[in-house]
Parts: C-alpha cells; structure tokens; sequence
C-alpha cells in the first residue's frame, strides 16, 4: 500500500506541475483585459480589383512591413481598424487603412524609384511624441543611423489642403526623406507624415 500511496502522490504532483505550466503558458500567451488601448490585429486587405499575382504579393509585402511599423502603431494604438485595401496605382504598390475614430493611414510603395509614403491622420488630436514616433520611422526605414533628419531645424508652412492647419517639415540629407507633422491651430497633432525617395 505504501508504493501505491507513494505512486500517487507523484501522480498528483506531476498533475499539478504539468496545470501550472499550462496555467502559466496561459496567462502570458492571453490578451489583455480591458483598461488597454485599442489594438488592431492584422486583417486580410480587400483587394482592388485587377491586380496581379505580383501586385498582389507586393501588396501583402508592403502591409506585413507598415503593420509592424511606429506610424501604424500610433494610430492603430488609438482606433480599432474598420478597413484595408490594397491597391496598385501605376506600378506604386498601394495601401490604406480606415479606423473606427475617423483616422486614416495611407501607404504608397514605388520600387522603380525607390519611393515610400507613410501618411496618417489621427481621428482625434494625437496626445503622444510625434517626434519620437517620426524618428522611429526614420529609423525603421534607414536603420539606427537615420537618414539625417534634422529635428531642430524645421520648417513650417500652411497646409495646402486646409488653411486652418500648419505642417511642420523635417528634411534628412539622405534620399531626400523628410517627416511632416500636422498640427491644428491649437498646436495639436492632427497627423504624421514620413516619406523618402532615393
């Protein structure tokens, strides 16, 4: 008797041992409840009508990249995603995404030319660094180094599209890139824009 006593006490240890590594498994893999940010998970892009296999390819590329991106993060952390499309105009692997705030992301990815476009526009004034969002992009597009942006000499303009509304430019000495903020009367951010063609 004493075997068999001893035979499932081990039984029930092990037992124990194998629910709390899954318990434990559990926990780290489980989403977080409530309290958080919006968060959007990749979703399968409508696709424009037309496109090729390689546009199509080219398409998913280009939205694996901005989905893992700071410009995508900073919106998606705001507004969950209502759509994505991805599209080809010209050649310029194309792609854009609508959120549940009214906020927008429009990518444009020309390989010929080597020229990239990330623009958002934020449902709602952004409360975070746009700098340090922007140099994130710089950096996820040019590695550490940059492409020479220079933050403290900007140059601000109005908007071409809304006079109400000023961009702050910033011009790296590198494949002509430059990150734009746009900004209300107010001062607050109301969009982010990196873009660069070498």
């Amino acid at each position: 008797m004493h075997s068999s006593e001893s035979a499932h006490r081990c039984l029930v240890v092990a037992k124990g041992l194998v629910l709390g590594v899954i318990g434990a498994l559990a926990a780290c893999s489980a989403a977080p409840i409530g309290g958080g940010a919006a968060q959007s998970v990749a979703a399968e892009c409508a696709k424009d009508g037309g496109l090729s296999p390689q546009d199509a390819e080219a398409g998913a590329s280009l939205q694996r990249t901005v989905e893992t991106g700071p410009l995508y993060a900073a919106i998606a952390g705001k507004a969950n995603l209502a759509s994505c499309r991805v599209g080809n105009d010209s050649g310029a692997a194309t792609l854009e995404y609508k959120f549940s705030d009214g906020g927008w992301m429009r990518v444009t990815r020309d390989s010929r030319i080597e020229y990239s476009s990330h623009e958002v526009r934020f449902g709602a004034a952004y409360p975070d660094s746009a700098i340090e969002v922007l140099t994130r992009a710089e950096q996820a597009a040019f590695g550490t180094g940059g492409c020479g942006v220079d933050w403290r000499q900007p140059e601000r303009s109005t908007a071409a599209d809304d006079a109400t509304a000023t961009e702050t430019i910033y011009r790296g000495s590198v494949c002509n890139c430059q990150a734009r903020v746009r900004s209300d009367g107010a001062g607050r951010t109301l969009g982010l824009m990196f873009r660069s063609t070498c």
